[in-house]
């Protein structure tokens, strides 16, 4: 607790300034600011002393703040001052700042009766993902005879999780792109023929596939039977997240990663809810999160719990054992949606490589966000020896990634190349036409 002069006390102060200042025309004023001080250091102390005693282990400060939260996205909270004092006090919250929390409270100084409480709303913007530490909060005090300010310091362990904008998969397009679903025939019923999925057995039929004899069965009913199968709907959808040095750049404000978080949770809400298998592998040097397909009534809670924390580092991706690890983790055929930037040529000339390998047993779709920044710079005018290098480099950058896109088009991989504002739709879109092609 720390304690300094109020207001109140300061213009006390400057009053016994003045009369001490009058004392050069008339000496009694002095003598009577020096009484006046003497009995105001009095009073001070003896205000101080008994505001402090009252309000000691009495006064709590709490926090109801949700104990998740969306990405930049405005919430509601409160603060709860307890008084259980047998004074009345005025008081004023002072939360801590932070750059990448945004709070909004009130600035006037609350009335709190004895044995009483009062809240404090505010509204709150968290701007990072993950487990943040929103911090604590100070409060200032007036009681007695508010002669001084009381400030008391409150903190709370409790850490807020920030997930990417999942209250987006509630509202906005995704009903339209599961009513497309059901038009194009991509739901749940069964659909007999060449299949591989196995329903049931049946007597053989002249005209049927010798190689759906089951040979077993044959020798225990003493007649041809077969095997009936229905056509399998249910595949796997891995979601590769590149968390590696690339990730770092902003695309219109916000970061890569983060834009490809969203557009993975939403896509894997939509996957879900036509009963796709649904995985994730989270890599940059390294594998570092893994989560095995699945259409568990829990997995999209599970793929949101992995990726709300992810922060990219500045290393190198290494794509050759992502696709290892999808390989054997997950080997059965389904499709592959990676999330990542080809920015230079080494890395650019890595990816192809992997991803032609994993084009022979997966559908490899590849997500690239276009920054609206480069063709800016490879279309402004040249005013200085500066700009034409600078436009080089832009134009280069262009030819290069047109280049590698190429090469992975024509080695069997589904590209994705939009820019930020609609890569939800773009992918959505993509993941539709897939299912009704039935390339898997």
């Amino acid at each position: 607790m720390l304690a300094y002069p109020s207001p109140r006390t300061a213009t006390g102060a400057l009053v016994l300034l003045g009369l001490a200042a009058a004392g050069y025309f008339a000496p009694v004023c002095f003598d009577l600011a020096i009484l006046l001080a003497i009995a105001g250091l009095v009073v001070l102390f003896i205000d101080l002393s008994l505001t402090v005693r009252a309000l000691r282990k009495k006064l709590i400060l709490e926090r109801d703040f949700p104990a998740a939260d969306t990405v930049a996205r405005p919430r509601r909270g409160r603060y709860i001052i307890r008084n259980d004092s047998a004074i009345a006090i005025r008081c004023r919250v002072y939360p801590d700042t932070d750059p990448d929390l945004e709070l909004d409270c009130p600035v006037k100084w609350q009335r709190v009766r004895s044995r009483s409480q009062q809240d404090v709303p505010v509204r709150f913007q968290v701007n990072v993902r993950g487990e943040v530490d929103i911090g604590g909060a100070g409060l200032r005090v007036l009681a007695g005879i508010g002669l001084w300010v009381l400030q008391y310091r409150f903190d709370w362990p409790e850490k807020l999780r920030v997930y990417p904008l999942i209250e987006e998969l509630t509202r906005g397009d995704l009903f339209a792109h599961r009513r497309r679903l059901w038009g194009i025939g991509q739901h749940q019923s069964k659909k007999f023929g060449r299949g591989t999925e196995f329903d049931s057995l049946r007597e053989y039929n002249p005209g049927d596939e010798f190689r759906s004899v089951n040979w077993k069965a044959t020798a225990r009913a003493g007649r041809p039977i077969i095997n009936q199968y229905q056509v399998e709907q249910s595949r796997d959808l891995m979601l590769l997240l590149d968390c590696g040095r690339l990730m770092h750049t902003e695309i219109e404000g916000r970061p890569r990663l983060d834009r490809y978080l969203d557009a993975a949770v939403h896509l894997a809400y939509l996957a879900l809810s036509q009963k796709d298998r649904v995985g994730l592998i989270a890599f940059d040097s390294e594998v570092t999160r893994f989560i095995a397909p699945s259409r568990s009534p829990r997995q999209l809670d599970n793929v949101i719990d992995a990726v709300f924390d992810l922060k990219p580092r500045f290393t190198e991706s290494d794509y050759a054992q992502a696709v290892t690890t999808l390989k054997a983790r997950s080997p059965k055929r389904g499709l592959v949606i990676l999330f990542t930037d080809l920015v230079d040529s080494v890395s650019s000339k890595r990816a192809v490589a992997n991803l032609s390998r994993l084009a022979r047993t997966h559908l490899p779709v590849i997500v690239i966000l276009d920054d609206p920044a480069v063709p800016e710079l490879a279309t402004a005018p040249v005013t200085h020896h500066a700009d034409a290098y600078i436009k080089g480099a832009a134009e280069q950058f262009i030819s290069e990634k047109k280049r590698t896109l190429t090469q992975l088009r024509t080695r069997g991989c589904i590209i994705v190349n939009t820019a930020a504002e609609k890569l939800n739709a773009s992918l959505v879109n993509e993941y539709l036409s897939i299912k009704a092609r039935n390339l898997l």
